[in-house]
């Protein structure tokens, strides 16, 4: 039953889960609960830790929302999420926030307080903090306060802290005194008047405390004021004035001469500087040739250890042939730089050497992101690989198809032995997933790891639904491949005619595909967990295992029943009598349990199995799966049906025109007994067998399967035993048609229509009590009376005005029938005779009845003696056995 949507929009918010529970600042987590939401926009608070964590938030369902903690500090936290249509939500699990130690060797993408990890830096920068906990207003805070998402909404774009320029006193009340009272308020101002003149008492108390030494700096000053008022006025230094313009026209003469000497030094020094850098570092004249061969070799570490030396030598040259031979030198390198990016981005090389070109052209621009192009790149690749790939293969499918099409209208009899090109695009394709899948979670790790880009968090984002991309591609891809009916709309309309049309295959090529895929596909499950992918990543492969699971267990029981059906051409209606209750069989139920469903089951086992599979479920923990798999194994313990539909198909009428041929195939009163047998033992010994070889091979809901298949094969029993009754009763219809009393036997005794009646039912007794002597009395019963009823129904047919001769005769046939068959006669056919026989008193002789079944008595003894004896020895039995 849904649930109402108006209701559950009003329910609050619950957080049941998180995962991971702990982790640094920065971590993803996803937090699953109840209610969260009913999209993006409806949750507008989301604390983690006691940090605003709204910005990194992604809605995913009601039940799942993944976001990243803040700059939390460490130590356990709530989780608090707030919606518009729920509220305030509760949070049942907390999470804990721990700051990892980074030494002072350790590369960090994040700044490190050095103090912690350096020794001595503590020492000479350590400062102590002081923290005012003093509240504003004098009073003690509130024990209860307010929570700060409430405040947050209340009081939108303000802080209630006091060092912020959008400091709220609201915000600071509610926060730290929601409880006061207007007393505590007004001893609040007081407190705050007698702070701000404690503040001033103190600044006055400084400047006394300091007086003396400004009074003293203040008197020197004055006195040097003084002194130098003095000097000038006596004009003591106006001698020496003559002598210190002289010197100073010296000194500009003696530095003029200096500084002419010395650039001439210079030039000299500068020179030979110039040849002895040209002597020593001559290779930058050969730098430019040497690039070119370094490239073509491969060889680029030594292109950048020489580009790297000569850019520290000639960088800032004012030399004009150095700043050319520069000017060459760097159009080589773009091309260099090129290359890589080419070679980075067009091939995809290995992971060590993706790293390696990454980090030369990091080297060579700073400002770049190589990884990132590399990323993207090796995606696009990657993608378009895997669709070329199933284009190659399904070219070569064709072929392989057109050929041996005309091989077989060549010669009918050859053998073809095809290749399977389908299997083969399933193999190469995990095969490559196997070998390029690690080096793009290395890549991502390593871009996760050293990134400082504005959009990491988006590009890391990215980078999980690349993964998710291809892993959903390929398993679309075999999919296609081995179950293309499975193919859900969303990716046929998303895709279109991308998806391949392969040629069919026969069953057991099919079947073949499924398994060998399936362990494949397995592997390659192992191998990408090994490698650090999550099982969130590789869930589109589980997928593509459950569902190839699903249809191998199908195409299994498919193979099962057609096996059972062909049972049909092995039955040779020999029977064997078991037990006291004389139950019979052929070697059919063997042949059906050990050589075929046993069989089928033990050929499931590997695909209902789970262990040391992770990730993957057992096939009936899904509900749209097990109402299916349990169809699919009562479908193949009841396919015997199937088999005996096949054994008992009528003939044909071209089958009939081969004259007095006897169709082996005709369906018989025997055949139907001894299928009877069969099926009796199935439903009785059988199916237990089979349910101990279901437990064995992992099949659950055995017990289910059993019942249905036990209640089908129930319904298939008494269909038979219908039918078998149906042609016995079939026998009787000729004798009672010739009831017509034309001629009336000439001694006293009953006629001879009775007498053959009587003989059909010891037949019928012989047949029954060889073939399925448990069935005898059930079978005649109905028989009997089926017969006795049609006698009634013919006498009822005669002319009323018959001769008393006439009536007298059909009274002692119909008497000496009820009392030959009164052991198989049923109470109400007894009823309806008595009925008859009493409109019939009075134009009957009674003398020649009763001398009429003395007659019979005598004539026909041993035909009555075995009807009685076999009747009494069946009652034996039954006291002594139950039935199934």
């Amino acid at each position: 039953m849904e649930e109402n949507p108006q209701f559950s929009e009003r329910l609050p918010p619950t957080v049941t889960g998180l995962s991971p529970t702990e982790g640094v600042p920065g971590t993803q987590i996803t937090i699953r609960g109840e209610n969260l939401g009913c999209d993006q926009n409806d949750v507008i608070m989301l604390f983690i830790c006691g940090i605003d964590s709204l910005w990194s938030m992604k809605w995913k369902s009601p039940s799942k929302i993944i976001a990243r903690v803040g700059a939390a500090s460490r130590g356990p936290g709530e989780v608090r999420i707030v919606t518009k249509s729920g509220g305030k939500g509760t949070s049942n699990v907390k999470f804990r926030v721990f700051i990892t130690q980074i030494g002072p060797l350790e590369e960090s993408a994040v700044w490190v307080d050095e103090t912690r990890t350096v020794p001595g830096r503590e020492a000479i920068r350590s400062v102590p903090q002081i923290q005012d906990e003093r509240d504003a207003l004098g009073l003690v805070p509130s024990q209860k306060r307010m929570d700060q998402v409430v405040l947050s909404r209340d009081f939108p774009d303000c802080s209630g802290n006091l060092r912020m320029e959008n400091f709220s006193p609201q915000w600071y009340l509610l926060e730290n005194h929601a409880d006061a009272t207007i007393e505590d308020l007004r001893t609040a101002i007081k407190n705050m008047e007698l702070a701000k003149q404690n503040d001033a008492k103190r600044s006055e108390e400084m400047h006394k405390a300091n007086l003396y030494s400004l009074i003293n700096c203040v008197d020197t000053l004055a006195n040097l004021h003084q002194a130098l008022e003095k000097g000038a006025n006596a004009d003591h230094f106006a001698a020496l004035n003559n002598i210190s313009k002289l010197i100073k026209d010296s000194k500009t003469k003696a530095e003029s001469v200096f500084a002419d000497v010395l650039k001439r030094k210079d030039d000299a020094d500068a020179t030979r500087n110039a040849l002895g850098v040209i002597v020593r570092f001559k290779f930058i004249f050969f730098l430019s040739s040497k690039i070119e061969e370094s490239m073509k070799k491969g060889e680029y570490i030594t292109i950048l250890n020489d580009y790297t030396r000569a850019k520290s030598l000639y960088a800032d040259t004012d030399v004009p042939l150095f700043k050319e031979l520069m000017v060459e030198i760097d159009a080589k390198m773009e091309v260099f730089k090129e290359e890589m990016k080419r070679k980075l981005i067009d091939t995809p090389v290995s992971y060590e050497e993706q790293s390696k070109l990454i980090k030369y052209l990091k080297i060579l621009d700073p400002d770049s992101d190589p990884t990132w192009d590399c990323i993207t790149s090796y995606y696009v690749w990657l993608e378009k690989s895997l669709w070329d790939m199933q284009t190659k293969f399904l070219e070569k499918a064709k072929q392989e198809d057109v050929e041996s099409h005309q091989k077989f209208q060549q010669s009918q009899n050859l053998m073809l032995t095809k290749t399977n090109e389908l299997q083969n695009f399933v193999t190469t394709l995990v095969e490559l997933l196997l070998s390029k899948l690690p080096s793009f979670w290395k890549l991502a790790n390593t871009y996760h790891n050293s990134t400082a880009h504005p959009d990491a968090i988006q590009r890391l984002e990215d980078i999980n639904q690349m993964l998710t991309n291809i892993i959903n591609v390929s398993s679309w891809l075999i999919l296609n491949a081995l179950v293309p009916k499975a193919l859900p709309d969303m990716v046929l309309k998303q895709y279109g005619d991308q998806f391949a049309k392969w040629p069919p295959v026969s069953a057991d090529i099919g079947r073949s595909n499924l398994q060998q895929s399936l362990k494949t596909t397995r592997s390659l499950i192992s191998s990408l967990l090994e490698n650090q992918f999550s099982l969130t990543h590789v869930q589109p492969l589980v997928e593509l295992c459950m569902t190839v699971r699903l249809k191998l267990v199908s195409d299994f029981v498919d193979c099962g029943v057609e096996r059972v059906a062909l049972l049909a051409h092995r039955i040779n209606w020999k029977q064997d009598i078991l037990d006291r209750a004389q139950q019979t069989k052929t070697i059919l139920p063997d042949y059906y349990e050990n050589e075929v469903i046993c069989e089928c089951l033990t050929r499931t086992r590997d695909a209902l199995s789970t262990t040391g599979y992770p990730g993957e479920q057992c096939l009936f923990s899904r509900e749209r799966f097990r109402d299916t798999i349990i169809d699919l194994f009562v479908h193949l313990i009841t396919s015997i049906k199937i088999c005996f539909d096949r054994l008992f198909t009528r003939q044909r009428p071209q089958q009939l025109e081969g004259g007095g041929k006897k169709n082996n195939n005709e369906i018989t009163t025997k055949k139907l007994l001894i299928a009877v047998g069969d099926i009796e033992f199935i439903i009785a010994k059988t199916l237990n067998n089979v349910g101990k070889k279901m437990h064995e091979c992992g099949v659950k809901h055995v017990d289910q399967i059993q019942e249905k298949s036990r209640a089908k094969l129930s319904a298939f029993r008494t269909k038979m035993i219908n039918d078998c009754i149906a042609m016995m009763s079939s026998a009787f219809q000729p004798l009672i048609a010739s009831a017509t009393y034309e001629y009336l036997p000439d001694d006293d005794d009953i006629s001879d229509y009775a007498k053959e009646m009587i003989l059909c039912s010891v037949l019928q007794q012989a047949e029954l009590e060889l073939y399925a002597p448990q069935l005898a009395i059930e079978c005649l019963q109905q028989t009997v009376s089926t017969a006795l009823d049609a006698l009634l129904t013919h006498f009822s047919r005669l002319n009323q005005d018959t001769s008393p001769l006439i009536v007298t005769q059909i009274v002692i046939d119909l008497t000496g029938l009820e009392e030959a068959l009164s052991t198989y006669a049923t109470l109400a056919i007894r009823v309806q005779i008595n009925t008859y026989r009493a409109g019939l008193v009075g134009r009957f002789d009674n003398q020649r009845l009763q001398q009429c079944l003395k007659n019979m008595r005598t004539t026909m003894r041993m035909a009555l003696q075995s009807l009685e004896q076999h009747a009494e020895s069946l009652d034996d039995d039954a006291n002594n056995t139950s039935s199934i």
